[in-house]
């Protein structure tokens, strides 16, 4: 099946997906793209990349350097657009990761874009404190561990929203049941049935919800997502894998803002 979202999807998700496209093109330094900026800076990147979206310029602390954008890669150009740098930026009289504070903030914004509604949401028990996003598949027996201790994030007052992340895209093993699950009346039943906490049966995998599956497929792949679990903080910060709950949750707690 070809994953291509501005394709893909219909009017009921299209909608969703070009404002999560525009998002993920937008610099994660928020600024709008200075004058006397050539306007050809990234002609060159462009004729290497192909058909991917790529954000305008914008001036960094680093004279001479202006970052922009591709998939989920943050990249530095010279001002000619001839050059270009993939890696992190420091500065190292702040130490502060530059580059790392960007993907963080893109990050947040393209998250905190999808509806809440298209996510499948364990909300916390008492007052939200915050927020953790996970990228999951029902074929990883990591996501299933962690999802057993949702409840102790619950109670610790973290609201946790799933998105499907089907490791393999359309021909992964876990495939067909995100869809399905995502077809289900409720989602969250639907992952505790999908991941052995509650009996019952999944509805079949034909439905309109279930396009988010191939949706958020991309999101993750945007976000840099490379296998499940994947965990977000609210702030955009990247917990990569499975990590005990008692470990988990002062790190989710202390990444809010």
């Amino acid at each position: 099946m070809n994953l291509n979202t501005a394709n893909f999807f219909r009017p009921g998700l299209r909608l969703v997906t070009t404002l999560l496209l525009s998002v993920m093109a937008t610099s994660a330094l928020a600024q709008s793209p200075e004058k006397g900026i050539n306007s050809d800076m990234t002609k060159l990147l462009k004729s290497r990349v192909g058909d991917v979206n790529i954000s305008e310029p914008v001036k960094t602390p680093a004279e001479g350097l202006y970052q922009t954008q591709f998939g989920s890669k943050i990249a530095y150009l010279t001002g000619n657009g001839r050059y270009i740098i993939i890696g992190d930026m420091i500065d190292l009289q702040s130490q502060v990761n530059l580059t790392e504070l960007s993907r963080r903030t893109v990050t947040q914004k393209v998250l905190s874009s999808v509806p809440s509604e298209n996510l499948a949401i364990f909300p916390a028990k008492a007052d939200v404190k915050a927020v953790l996003n996970v990228f999951t598949d029902t074929s990883c027996p990591y996501c299933k561990k962690l999802h057993e201790e949702v409840p102790e994030l619950q109670a610790a007052g973290i609201e946790v929203r799933y998105f499907p992340f089907p490791r393999g895209g359309a021909s992964g093993p876990g495939y067909k049941t995100l869809k399905q699950i995502w077809c289900s009346d409720s989602l969250s039943q639907g992952i505790d049935i999908a991941k052995g906490i509650e009996a019952g049966q999944l509805p079949g995998a034909e439905c309109e919800k279930s396009e988010f599956v191939d949706l958020a497929y991309n999101i993750g792949n945007q976000v840099g997502v490379s296998g499940t679990p994947a965990l977000f903080t609210a702030s955009g910060k990247k917990i990569d894998g499975y990590v005990p709950a008692d470990r988990l949750i002062p790190m989710v707690l202390s990444g809010a803002n």
